[in-house]
């Protein structure tokens, strides 16, 4: 109850609080509200904490560490399960910074032109939150308006709320909306109270006073890479903060590059021809060479290697010649052993011989038979 009310509404809502519930001499309640300042929302309301007030976001990193690291481990096991966990915070990071950039969330309110405006402002996490604000915006009425000089102040009204009440004012010079509950200077994103009155004012869009440039999506971009660059660290720190400084222009570069045809040929030729330029100067020429040559070129043929066997299937099917088999015996290519002019079964034979071969074959039958 005491978390969205002003400084004179919170001190009357404690007093009648010490009454109700009789501990208006006890100990730690006197302690608790002389330590207001730290904890209730009426008193550090403006201060911009982003959302964080708790230590729940210390909790949620010990969480993500618990599934790395054990008590156990020793200095050499914990140093390396810590890396494999910063790395594994960076790896979500980066997936989360591409369905923000390359996503696009289904509408779902009644007012698209402003929904749409956060979903391409915002990050994907904070575009879901600002659409709750968005829906909680329809249970807020302005019930005055008081036209100034410089400014419109509007008197805004919870459903069926009357005690409370927020007054926003909108000046027209810097077109930049205030609102008494100050949650846009505490957390960064717009109140409801805000988000009423620019549908009141029939508005499609987001003012610019209205993102924060830590929740858009362009924040990464914005990152001066010489100001990363001239701090110090090791080796390894100081090139992932290049290249992590360097993706954020490329992904910049190649969103308007890819829009025209001319304009990516023409990006795209010179990048291949700034990498070989760099690849030669670090000492990788050939690998440069390579992949400049297949950028110019296209893509080529793979290179021919020679496979098991006779080679034979390197030949296209129409080129094979008819295969030709030799001789085992003379080696001369044209006829088989079994009729080689040269062999035994060319030989003339005896007839004679052949009938003496032929009764002797008889005799042994015949004797065999007698015995």
């Amino acid at each position: 109850m005491l978390a969205d009310v002003e400084v004179e509404e919170f001190e009357r809502q404690w007093e009648a609080m010490m009454d109700e519930c009789l501990v208006r001499e006890v100990e730690w309640v006197k302690d608790l509200y002389t330590k207001k300042m730290a904890w209730a929302t009426a008193y550090i309301r403006g201060c911009f904490y982003a959302g964080l007030r708790t230590t729940s976001r210390c909790e949620s990193l010990h969480a993500k560490m618990g599934r790395f690291v054990e008590r156990r481990y020793g200095i050499l096991d914990f140093v390396t399960n810590f890396q494999r966990c910063v790395e594994f915070l960076r790896d979500n990071e980066e997936e989360l910074d591409f369905r923000s950039l390359y996503g696009s969330p289904v509408l779902q309110t009644q007012f698209p032109e402003l929904e749409k405006s956060g979903a391409v402002n915002y990050t994907r996490e904070i575009f879901l939150r600002f659409r709750e604000a968005l829906k909680s915006s329809v249970r807020v009425t302005i019930v005055e308006c008081k036209k100034l000089e410089d400014r419109t102040v509007y008197v805004t009204q919870k459903y069926r709320r009357p005690q409370f009440r927020w007054t926003v004012a909108h000046h027209f010079g810097t077109d930049s909306f205030f609102c008494s509950c100050m949650r846009m200077e505490s957390f960064g994103l717009p109140c409801v109270h805000i988000l009423a009155v620019l549908v009141q004012l029939d508005i499609g869009y987001l003012p610019k006073s209205l993102v924060l440039q830590r929740w858009s999506k362009t924040a990464k971009v914005e990152i001066e890479g010489p100001s990363i660059m001239n701090e110090p660290g090791e080796a390894n720190e100081v090139y992932r903060s290049r290249m992590g400084a360097f993706l954020q222009h490329c992904k910049r570069l190649a969103r308007v590059a890819c829009m025209r045809e001319s304009d990516f040929k023409s990006c795209l030729d010179r990048i291949v021809e700034e990498t070989y330029v760099l690849d030669m100067k670090n000492g990788v020429g050939t690998a440069a060479q390579g992949s400049a040559a297949g950028g110019q070129d296209g893509v080529r043929d793979p290179v021919a290697v020679r496979t098991k066997g006779t080679g034979r299937a390197q030949e296209p099917f129409g080129c094979r010649g008819i295969k030709r088999r030799k001789c085992s015996n003379c080696g001369v290519v044209g006829h088989r052993r079994t009729r080689c002019p040269s062999g035994p079964c060319s030989q003339p034979v005896c007839t004679q011989d052949l009938a003496e071969g032929a009764l002797g074959r008889d005799d042994s039958q015949s004797h065999g038979t007698k015995t």
